[in-house]
Order: C-alpha cells, then structure tokens, then sequence
C-alpha cells in the first residue's frame, strides 16, 4: 500500500512540475487586450431587464431608405464595466445616417433606458462602423439600430 501511495505522490509531483512551463492564459498569443486577467467575473443581474420598445414602430417609411447597405466593419459595444460590475441591463436605440462613402455619421441616441448607462459605448461602437460604399451619392438618414445589454452581454435586435 505504501509502494502505491508514494508512486502516485511521484506521479502528482511530475504532473505539477510539468504545468509550470505552460503559459498562463494573458500570455497567450492572439487575445485582444483585456480580454483575460480582468475579467470581472460573472454576471449577477441587480435589476430586471426593462421592457424594450418595439423598433419596427420607431422606423418611419423614409428613414434609411435609398440603397442597400452591406457592412463591412460593425464591431459591436463593450459592456460598460461599471454596469456590468453593478448587475445594470438595458437598451440604447441608436439613429445614424450613412454617408455615400459607408461611413457612419450623426451618430444620436434615439431611447435608452436606464438613460445614460449604455449610451457611450453604443454611440462609440456605431461611429466605427464601416459600410460599402453607396450606389448613390445621397446619404441614408435615420438609420436605426437597437442594442440590448442584458445578463452581462450585448445583442442586436
């Protein structure tokens, strides 16, 4: 019994010594920053998720109207980390116009609600956004784009 027990103290020992020329994960190539060694922890919701608006009856029959638009950048919002930290959900709809060369413009916050939590980094995350450029010479006005900010994560609607 004492031959088996101090073989498989020999066998943990190896194992452990054979962990420590593993990098740990910050260290590893091709992460964004930020994206480990901070991490906030989980999610724990503080407030409940708020009715969100119907946005099809926020889009007027003229608004972005014109041509057809095909992203090619559209990196979506961080979660603010004081709200993520605080268990705060929400949604922010977010106007914009798009200019013949794809680029997003007036970039405004139509609704949100809680009001001023989400709204940075919505408006932030839609001034980078990158679309084809238009088959018209005309911008797109009033383009409307909802994000969700619910149990520590963002969505589209």
């Amino acid at each position: 019994m004492r031959a088996i027990t101090l073989t498989l103290i020999a066998f943990i020992c190896a194992s452990l010594a054979g962990c420590a020329s593993v990098p740990s994960l910050p260290e590893l190539p091709g992460l964004p920053d930020g994206a480990v060694g901070d991490d906030p922890g989980p999610f724990r919701p503080r407030d409940e998720y708020p009715h969100a608006p119907n946005v099809a009856r926020m889009i007027g029959e003229e608004d972005c109207r014109g041509a057809t638009l095909a992203a090619i950048s559209a990196q979506m919002p961080d979660y603010p980390r004081r709200a993520y930290q605080r268990g705060r959900q929400g949604w922010v709809v977010i106007r914009f116009d798009v200019e013949p060369d794809g680029g997003a413009e007036n970039v405004r916050v139509a609704r949100s609600v809680p009001a001023g939590v989400f709204d940075s980094q919505a408006r932030r995350a839609v001034r980078e956004w990158r679309f084809q450029p238009l088959d018209t010479q005309e911008p797109l006005l009033n383009c409307v784009v909802m994000f969700e900010f619910r149990a520590g994560e963002v969505r589209v609607r």
